[in-house]
């Protein structure tokens, strides 16, 4: 049996539209999108997409004839990005994209620029996120040649800049006798994501190195909010200045400085928070549960 004739993308969108709006199964919108693409022949996603798209074109401009919009959805799709950036011009170029005489490398272009012209934007916010990782780093291997490896409690060791590890990236590292003595990492601190998901990831970076090297250190900028969340959980699992210690840059001059404020671990106590609790729930019961992590100790030599 031949494949089923696609049909234009906005007549499609106008056909299903209405469906989707109306839809009260008891099975999720996704699975009835997924129904709905398999009947008319189209790729789950590539439908989703079209529908999006339809839907941006008539809040836009108000309901249209197949015959009037002649682009394909992906122009729609780029209209709506550049709508974000700047609506006037979006709306100046939607003759030009109905019409497609307006190319995608164009509209790209038209993005690009309005980006460019209000200083943001996504691709800026990664690129200015990857200076400020550089710079710190940068700023981290000056402090870490003027304190030198005594600095560590190895006077006789060597400072190494580790710049291929498969399990570690790029990293420092103080090395005497021939021996990883010290693991230094670099870290700023991901914005975008809350502080005990970032300092729990640190966490698990640091034991992880402890089982190769005698002391784990991370520095951060003088700014860091997220060293407070991390000195917390190391605290609370018993690994703070004992083989895991923090550090931050001295804003005037450069240096490293032993980070030791424990003021949110003791705010935790105040208010009875615990950085090591969980919820969960029980299997096959699934009934609500929760705790605490307790470290664990080691068993006494018999």
């Amino acid at each position: 049996m031949g494949r089923k004739a696609q049909q234009h993308w906005y007549a499609l969108y106008q056909q299903l539209q209405p469906q989707v709006d109306s839809y009260q199964g008891s099975s999720s919108l996704n699975l009835f999108l997924r129904q709905l693409a398999e009947e008319v022949n189209y790729d789950a996603k590539m439908l989703t997409r079209m529908l999006k798209a339809g839907q941006f074109l008539d809040s836009l401009v108000g309901p249209l004839t197949a015959e009037q919009v002649r682009c394909g959805y992906a122009h729609i799709e780029l209209l709506e990005r550049l709508y974000h950036h700047d609506a006037s011009l979006a709306e100046a170029s939607v003759p030009g994209c109905l019409s497609n005489e307006m190319t995608l490398k164009a509209l790209r272009e038209a993005i690009e620029a309005s980006v460019e012209k209000a200083g943001g934007g996504p691709a800026t916010l990664r690129s200015r996120a990857r200076a400020r990782v550089v710079e710190h780093e940068r700023l981290c291997q000056a402090a870490l040649l003027d304190a030198g490896a005594a600095f560590f409690g190895y006077p006789a060791g060597e400072l190494i800049k580790v710049t291929h590890s498969n399990f570690f990236s790029q990293f420092f590292m103080v090395q005497a006798g021939q021996q990883p003595k010290v693991a230094i990492f670099a870290r700023v601190g991901d914005t975008s994501r809350k502080e005990e998901k970032a300092s729990a990831d640190l966490l698990k970076l640091a034991c992880l190195a402890q089982a190769y090297f005698e002391k784990v250190w991370i520095l951060f900028p003088p700014d860091s909010s997220l060293i407070h969340e991390l000195a917390s959980h190391a605290y609370a699992m018993g690994a703070f200045e004992k083989w895991l210690f923090l550090g931050t840059l001295n804003s005037e001059n450069g240096t490293i400085e032993c980070f030791d404020n424990l003021e949110r671990r003791l705010e935790r106590g105040l208010y009875g928070d615990s950085p090591l609790g969980w919820e969960g729930i029980t299997l096959p019961e699934r009934r609500p549960a929760h705790g605490n992590f307790v470290l664990r100790t080691a068993p006494e030599p018999s």
